[in-house]
């Protein structure tokens, strides 16, 4: 059905449209590649960093996908604090995550969860990415910080909700008779009960329009998850699920060697005037995974752990001795011991901080490598004194080398309020590209119709259509939707959303006119 993920990354560059981002993310999942993905489309740019076949930092030339601003558009941070923490970030190299943290702006628990959804929209942003150029580069940045994503959650949520339909229908092509069927053996993401409900059904190897009716989905929604079922290899043709090996089942064909049991361990003798054995207590107390300041302390040291060198991370000086840097790494390994939560996203961040401790320790431990770590503090620390702050030309670079959408947005209005309608079209369609929001996508569809009223009027409802598919509480989706309807003639349509919008916004009395104008010529 689709190339092996083998023959996918035999390709270092190409174009999406050829190589969808879906099934690329999927080969490198399962080839478990340590790379960084590129992407560029027109003046768009983004770098995906992969470890082990999983996506951990995103960066990108859109201002709003920066960390500052996702945060201020969440409500988590005000516009005052976010250009205060970004001029000190700037000036003094400290990542803006860290300093709001610092400041108490943020709690380091919160601020991984928004790092979460922030590197997540990201990486669902790519899956509209359709014309754009990718590229595999070997050799990795690690980042400051690693937010670990699931590739398959992230597939099956990027081309169920994102990826355009016409890209998924291209990609994914197959005959009325053609029956599919489950994949046997195979991992999966986590499923919604509308997702269960889709993949139980291919038990009955249905046709496309069979498993349309079991599951109760129309075209676009069951195309969607059919598409990425077989892209993550959980379903394809039946004909192609009865070519592969059956899964051996447990003790079939195969004899266990009978292996006697271990002899159990003596019961320790009960303490006089009690009904229960002595156990071995654990060291420490075990920790309360809903206690705020537990999360908090290790997700603080989680988020900075990868920013820091072994004497950073194990906090000892770089004259420590052997027997200090033993202690000051017990001492932590105890702290953030994977033993002391049961939640398995806090026991995988207490796992990845004693793997990094342990590493520290060994680095510091061989005198070779001591020495090294020392060179390269002493050479970041003169590197640090000559550069100085940043001057005031670069550090307008910074901030203008992000494309910022609300620019674009505010620049189309501006020409659309001077009649401008073809420069406010261009402006709005730079904003969509960057940001999609369904508002920027509203007042292009608009625009369009503007510029020739006679030719892009069913065109400019197709697409407020979209837009209210995606967001049914635009009061300027409805509001257009009725003008455009109206100068097309659909006067029960427009009376219809001008109804709505006043629904939305009934403080806008400009709306009861025109529902009343309206009726008098559906009446008609």
């Amino acid at each position: 059905m689709f190339p092996t993920p083998a023959q996918v990354l035999k390709q270092r560059e190409g174009a999406l449209s050829e190589t969808p981002f879906p099934l690329l993310l999927h080969a490198l999942a399962v080839e478990e590649r340590t790379c960084t993905l590129e992407l560029k489309v027109r003046q768009r740019e983004k770098r995906i960093t992969f470890e082990d076949g999983a996506p951990v930092a995103s960066s990108s030339n859109l201002l709003h996908e920066t960390l500052g601003k996702f945060l201020v558009e969440k409500g988590k941070l005000s516009e005052v604090d976010y250009q205060k923490a970004l001029a000190e970030s700037v000036s003094t190299d400290v990542p803006l995550g860290g300093l709001v943290v610092q400041k108490g702006l943020i709690s380091p628990f919160d601020l991984y969860k928004q790092m979460q959804a922030n590197m997540a929209m990201k990486l669902l942003d790519c899956f509209r990415w359709t014309d754009a150029r990718f590229r595999l580069i070997a050799d990795i940045e690690p980042p400051d910080t690693s937010v670990r994503m699931n590739t398959s959650q992230l597939i099956l949520t990027g081309v169920t909700n994102v990826m355009p339909f016409d890209e998924v229908a291209t990609h994914f092509a197959f005959t009325d008779e053609q029956r599919f069927a489950q994949v046997p053996g195979i991992e999966g993401p986590k499923l919604s009960a509308k997702d269960a409900r889709l993949f139980q059904s291919l038990r009955f190897r249905p046709t496309f329009s069979e498993l349309m009716e079991r599951s109760g989905m129309d075209t676009d929604a069951t195309l969607r998850r059919l598409y990425a079922f077989c892209v993550l290899g959980l379903a394809d043709f039946a004909e192609e699920v009865d070519k592969r090996p059956a899964p051996a089942a447990v003790g079939s064909g195969v004899q266990q060697a009978l292996v006697p049991p271990p002899p159990l361990a003596p019961a320790l003798t009960p303490l006089p005037g009690t009904l229960e054995t002595v156990t071995a207590a654990p060291s420490g107390l075990p920790f309360s995974d809903d206690d705020d300041a537990v999360k908090n302390a290790l997700l603080s040291a989680f988020l900075s752990h990868r920013s820091q060198d072994p004497f950073d991370l194990l906090a000892v000086p770089e004259n420590v001795q052997p027997v200090a840097l033993r202690k000051a790494f017990l001492a932590l390994s105890d702290k953030f011991s994977p033993l002391r939560f049961q939640t398995a996203d806090l026991k995988e961040k207490a796992e990845g901080l004693l793997v990094a401790y342990a590493r520290a320790y060994g680095a510091l431990s061989e005198v070779e490598q001591a020495a090294l770590w020392r060179k390269r503090r002493q050479a970041a620390r003169e590197k640090k004194t000559s550069t100085g702050r940043p001057s005031t030309a670069e550090q307008f670079r910074i901030r203008t080398d992000l494309l910022d959408a609300s620019t674009q947005f505010d620049e189309a209005m501006k020409r659309l309020k001077a009649t401008n309608h073809s420069g406010a079209f261009e402006y709005f369609e730079y904003a969509c590209d960057i940001d999609p929001k369904p508002l920027y996508k509203a007042y292009r569809a608009w625009a369009r119709y503007l510029m020739k009223p006679e030719a892009h009027g069913k065109l400019a409802l197709q697409e407020l259509q979209e837009v209210l598919k995606q967001e049914p509480g635009c009061e300027e989706a409805w509001f257009f939707t009725g003008e455009v309807s109206r100068g097309e003639g659909q006067w029960a349509q427009a009376e219809d959303a001008y109804r709505k919008a006043f629904k939305i916004n009934p403080k806008n009395r400009q709306y009861v006119d025109l529902v009343q104008e309206t009726m008098k010529r559906v009446k008609r």
